[in-house]
């Protein structure tokens, strides 16, 4: 599959139910597409935002082997109305973890 100018990057996003967080579900779902974005894709960035106080998904993501960027000030308009930072990362080929 050939890639366009606009489709070198991917983003990732998830969201686990309470019941079943702590058990690595997250950390390989990503792990998977994360590898299937840049080794079947070839897509040369993958992004990947979080909440700041979510410590928990800032973790799966850097034990993927994303990096953390930086904060995006006033970057996401939530559900209830606030603005909220995110924080920022990014995985690049020959980054990814196993």
């Amino acid at each position: 599959m050939g890639l366009n100018a606009h489709e070198y990057r991917a983003t990732m996003g998830y969201w686990v139910a309470a019941s079943e967080r702590g058990r690595g579900i997250c950390t390989r779902a990503l792990r998977l597409l994360s590898r299937h974005a840049l080794e079947d894709l070839h897509v040369q960035r993958v992004d990947l935002v979080t909440d700041p106080d979510n410590f928990a998904s800032q973790r799966v993501a850097e034990k993927v082997g994303f990096r953390r960027e930086g904060v995006l000030r006033a970057h996401l308009r939530h559900a209830d109305g606030r603005v909220r930072d995110s924080v920022m990362f990014s995985l690049l080929p020959g980054e990814l973890h196993d």
